[in-house]
């Protein structure tokens, strides 16, 4: 029991960072946007044009901007699930 109890605490650590007050900020992990280019393009309801990346897993995604600035990956869905 105090195994598990060790193990899920550590599983939802937050990256922190001391500044000069000795107060502690999250930082934010680096976004993982490394997928390989697969030459394709994707356009959405805007006509924005973003090249497709494909995941390591096989999943294809696109990087993209939200209005506050912040890049995200939008994952694509190639066929409709029945």
């Amino acid at each position: 029991m105090m195994i598990c109890a060790m193990f899920a605490d550590s599983t939802f650590a937050q990256n922190a960072k001391k500044d000069a007050n000795g107060n502690y900020t999250y930082v934010k992990p680096p976004l993982d946007s490394t997928g390989t280019s697969t030459g394709k393009t994707f356009t959405d309801s805007k006509g924005n044009v973003y090249p497709v990346l494909i995941s390591k897993t096989g999943a294809l995604f696109v990087m993209r901007t939200s209005a506050k600035g912040t890049r995200y990956k939008y994952y694509i869905r190639t066929e409709a699930k029945i």
